[in-house]
């Protein structure tokens, strides 16, 4: 791994707009080419000043390389089956942790340096017998339950700030579900009880453009995002939203020209299998008709591509019972979400 850092100086400045922009997960990575070190102490750095309540830091992580790694193969058996060459073709994995222990043993500590710090003040209603005998006795009474909820997501604040951070040095990054063996990385690792393995995290050099296609589409603002009242949707500015492609944080849509092409020689390169799942018509005419979804041309040309030129499976009938059964026990319409029954 270099261990030369460059100046200040060396270094392009991505706009924070454009970074998070650019973001996409990367699935395809160089694996002859090592990140370098102060890039991910970049990106450790980044995830560190992240936001936590009470500065509580209660957020950590593991960074691992596979050739330097005496538990990779553990790790390797905990991941799912397809993220596998994910993580095997990366230059470095991090594992994100959450400390439950720092809610309880530095809640005293993180308030007092939040104090000495200038942000504590009585403005807001701080002193010092009221946090002692009322906040902080009841912040560290709280349930690990509730706890382990609110920390996780401080964990997963920190883990955004490192990818922002990383994609801003040129790095491609992919968060990784690793629900194959529950508790196989925290037993790997030998965590304490109180440590919590929250997120898979691989980082390297994009091997396939660093556009990966284009920006993946989402539901649209209004299906997303009230205002003032749930269920009063925020209607989005078309100005703002002009102004915001010429910053680069709303991108061209995928997929854009030559990606399918591109992901076929990436597999041809390594052996792989080319191509890419396709779902039967009556599920891919479901979605395409679903108002929530902020599909831009291409990918109804897509859509309508595949319908008119390949050869889809047919939707499992089974299947959609069993989809239908697990819907209604969580009181979703089924008809929203589901093709209509032939």
């Amino acid at each position: 791994m270099s261990t030369q850092v460059p100046s200040a100086g060396q270094i392009p400045d991505v706009p924070v707009l454009r970074a998070l922009g650019n973001r996409r997960s990367i699935r395809y990575f160089d694996p002859d080419r090592e990140v370098e070190r102060w890039k991910i102490e970049t990106m450790l750095q980044a995830a560190r000043f992240s936001s936590c309540q009470g500065n509580i830091n209660a957020t950590e992580a593991v960074v691992l390389q596979k050739d330097y790694c005496d538990i990779w193969d553990d790790i390797e058996d905990c991941v799912s089956g397809f993220n596998v060459t994910v993580i095997n073709q990366a230059s470095h994995l991090i594992l994100w942790l959450t400390n439950l222990n720092a809610w309880y043993g530095r809640a005293i500590d993180g308030i007092s340096t939040v104090s000495l710090a200038g942000a504590a003040s009585k403005y807001h209603g701080w002193n010092y017998e009221f946090s002692m005998t009322q906040t902080l006795p009841r912040l560290m009474s709280f349930p690990k339950e509730r706890t382990e909820m609110l920390l996780r997501f401080e964990t997963g604040q920190a883990a955004a700030n490192a990818i922002t951070a990383g994609v801003g040095l040129g790095l491609g990054n992919i968060l990784i579900a690793f629900g194959r063996k529950p508790g196989g990385v925290e037993k790997a690792l030998g965590l304490p009880d109180h440590y919590r393995f929250t997120w898979g995290h691989a980082v390297g050099y994009p091997l396939e453009d660093a556009n990966a296609g284009g920006q993946r589409p989402r539901l649209k603002m209004e299906a997303l995002f009230s205002e003032n009242a749930f269920g009063t949707p925020w209607k989005s500015d078309p100005a703002t939203v002009e102004m915001l492609k010429e910053k680069g944080l709303i991108q061209e849509q995928a997929p854009l020209p030559g990606r399918f092409e591109q992901m076929d020689r990436i597999a041809d390169r390594f052996g792989r299998d080319k191509g890419v799942i396709s779902f039967p018509v009556r599920e891919i005419q479901r979605l395409m008709a679903d108002p929530d979804w902020d599909f831009g041309p291409r990918m109804r040309e897509r859509a309508r591509w595949l319908i008119d030129n390949e050869d889809l499976p047919e939707y499992p009938e089974e299947m959609r019972q069993m989809f239908a059964k697990l819907l209604s026990e969580h009181g979703i319409d089924t008809a929203k979400f589901l093709p209509a029954e032939q």
